[in-house]
């Protein structure tokens, strides 16, 4: 008896051992998450191809160069800048925008025309894992979930270097950068404004923050629901509705794996969560826009993501699903984000610069 008793202790000393070093090494690894951005370190601008768009008719014409900046450790981050045609000499206010979770910079050329037609330079990058910086095929599983815990550090360190960069640039005003994130982008958004002082304002497009909230999306509960073999995953995507409903028995099922896998995204990717981080935008405006019926980013996240920011804030719902599933939708959203950037840039230019007309968004996909 004496001897079960003396091995209880141990295992329960090793055990908490064990918990204690988990925890230390979380905490460590929370404390240098955002480590890897050094301003000091060049940035070794490549330029490459310029294309000009509307070029007949000036008063919409813009062009689009893509170029490339280092990163940490000379990683070459991939980028598109748009600038409009009729410039006058002028320096530019300029919009950073960080893309969803699966898009990349060429969205850029979705959305820009409204954006330069009003007078602002808009820029977007190729957020790790995306576009030219997808991983090789033959990457592990594990790797695949690394690079996941990676990406949201390595864009709010990388907007940190682009902003570094447009400052260098004698045709942006660097007292006006605002930045746009849309999804994803707005998740990680809320964070590099909150570290980024240099950033005016934003629009945080169908954001959301407490990763646990996050995770409860139907999104979810149906991805979980196919891994499980509780419905037919071919031809599922969230984006394009209608979707199955799952059943009550079902929903007890999902219910618990992700009850198991919330505590391991706190504990692998709690850092990022941008709750930590979003009061720190105050005193600078940012806008919030969200959907009720949202299935990616659900409204009790959007709403987190709202309560802890500080003020001064916009708030806008609208009774629509994630922005990007309803084309009409989305170009609304759009539409009042500008109208909203052109408020706050509007101390910074003339009466005659000055406009409320926003062009129409003509967004074919997302």
């Amino acid at each position: 008896m004496a001897l079960c008793k003396k091995i209880l202790k141990v295992s329960v000393g090793v055990l908490l051992a064990m918990v204690v070093l988990l925890w230390g090494i979380k905490a460590y690894r929370d404390a240098h998450y955002f480590d890897n951005y050094d301003p000091s370190a060049p940035l070794n601008i490549t330029v490459g191809e310029t294309i000009e768009v509307n070029k007949d008719t000036p008063e919409k014409g813009y062009t689009i160069t893509r170029f490339t900046f280092d990163a940490y450790q000379g990683e070459k981050i991939p980028t598109f800048i748009s600038l409009p045609v009729n410039r006058g000499g002028k320096k530019l206010p300029v919009v950073v925008f960080l893309h969803g979770i699966g898009q990349n910079k060429n969205f850029l050329k979705e959305i820009t025309a409204p954006f330069n037609q009003v007078g602002f330079a808009f820029v977007c990058f190729d957020q790790y894992t995306q576009g030219e910086r997808k991983l090789g095929q033959k990457k592990s599983f594990l790797a695949g979930l690394e690079a996941f815990r990676q990406r949201p550090a390595k864009t709010i360190n990388e907007e940190r270097r682009l902003v570094d960069y447009l400052l260098t640039r004698p045709d942006i005003d660097p007292q006006r950068i605002y930045l746009v994130g849309a999804s994803y982008g707005a998740v990680t958004g809320s964070t590099a404004m909150a570290r980024d002082k240099r950033l005016r304002a934003g629009v945080m497009v169908y954001g959301g923050g407490d990763f646990s909230k996050l995770l409860d999306s139907y999104a979810n509960h149906l991805v979980v629901a196919v891994a499980l073999g509780l419905i037919d995953g071919k031809n599922l995507n969230p984006e394009k509705p209608p979707l199955p409903k799952l059943t009550p028995s079902q929903e007890r099922k999902v219910g618990i794996v992700l009850g198991c896998i919330k505590p391991l995204a706190h504990y692998f990717l709690g850092a990022a969560d941008p709750l930590h981080y979003v009061g720190l935008i105050s005193p600078r405006p940012v806008y919030f826009q969200n959907g009720e019926h949202d299935v990616l980013v659900p409204a009790p996240a959007g709403k987190a993501l709202q309560d802890a920011a500080g003020e001064p804030k916009k708030i806008t719902w609208y009774d629509s699903d994630h922005v990007g599933v309803d084309l009409e939708q989305t170009k609304r959203v759009l539409t009042d984000g500008l109208k909203w950037l052109l408020e706050q840039d509007d101390p910074f230019r003339t009466p005659e610069e000055r406009t409320t007309n926003v062009p129409p968004f003509e967004v074919n996909r997302t």
